[in-house]
């Protein structure tokens, strides 16, 4: 896909986007499903299947991907993946989930929660809640140790994750070490500069970024954790990393954002990537990308080698 932004050589080309056409979501959400399940593991990697049961009863699937050199009880990621609350992990997504397994030798769980547009918010977010209530409550069958958990989103998944953070935290659970947004979905209310800006990106833009709203939440105002940005509180959230694309329509939410938890006294780094765009891990074997992701991982090792 050509574009009129300076975005990095190793991003020109790539010319995936999401349809955000309710009549399409279905092919597009089998057709993510059939690449997801043909991305390999290593075999350094063991991964399980399991469920758990959600708010509604409904059974969740959920996936375990554990380093087989772990000995020990292991840290462990809840894992939001992206795709606009309507389509499931992607095979990106698992390399990613691989990569942050290896990288920090942890474990990973990926929530197969549910999807627009049958199922428009509070679903996907409750179904996030539940996988993060049986890591502290069935965590340690499976050698996790629940006292260093983190939540990690991109984009879709980066909403998902910061209003679980703040779910997590007005309902009384223990709260996870950190939390990592990977250019998230955050605000509503699409106001800012580079929503208004960026209409045309690659991948991603603001008038498939509209699309995305209606079919999740059409009165976010009304629905509590729906838009993050717009949640009244950020006091005594977990210190977080950010991270923003320069041409993503959602950048500048990720910088306000962040901008607000500092002013919460939230510990924040912010990682504004360069001539990036939304969903720029596509191009795998950039060494750009490598960097980003190694990044990422650095700030995991970090903090999970904090003792508390």
């Amino acid at each position: 896909m050509k574009t009129q932004y300076p975005v990095h050589k190793d991003y020109r080309t790539i010319n995936i986007g999401v349809p955000m056409y309710a009549p399409l979501l279905t092919l597009f959400q089998r057709m993510t499903r059939f690449l997801y399940a043909k991305q390999s593991v290593p075999s350094t990697i063991r991964c399980q299947k399991l469920t758990l049961k959600s708010f509604d009863g409904y059974t969740l699937p959920i996936e375990l991907f554990s380093p087989l050199t772990a000995k020990d009880k292991s840290p462990c990621i809840l894992f939001l993946h992206g795709g606009a609350f309507a389509l499931p992990a992607s095979d990106f997504h698992k390399k990613l989930i691989c990569e942050y397994v290896l990288g920090s030798n942890i474990k990973v769980l990926l929530v197969d929660y549910r999807l627009v547009p049958k199922h428009p918010f509070p679903y996907g977010l409750e179904d996030c809640f539940a996988a993060y209530r049986w890591i502290l409550e069935s965590g340690s069958k499976f050698a996790i140790d629940t006292n260093r958990i983190a939540i990690c989103g991109d984009s879709a998944g980066g909403a998902l994750a910061a209003s679980l953070i703040h779910l997590i935290r007005d309902r009384n659970l223990s709260m996870p070490l950190f939390q990592m947004l990977i250019y998230p979905v955050l605000d509503a209310r699409q106001q800012s500069d580079s929503m208004k800006r960026f209409t045309d990106t690659p991948i991603w833009n603001a008038r498939q970024n509209k699309k995305m709203w209606n079919l999740y939440c059409k009165n976010p105002t009304a629905q509590a954790y729906c838009s993050p940005m717009q949640i009244p509180s950020f006091a005594r959230l977990p210190k977080a990393y950010i991270e923003a694309n320069e041409f993503d329509c959602l950048r500048d939410e990720a910088i306000e954002y962040a901008r607000q938890l500092q002013d919460a006294g939230v510990e924040v780094v912010m990682n504004q990537t360069k001539g990036t765009v939304h969903g720029f891990e596509l191009n795998w074997k950039s060494e750009y990308t490598q960097q980003i992701i190694k990044r990422r991982i650095d700030y995991m090792n970090q903090q999970f080698a904090v003792v508390y």
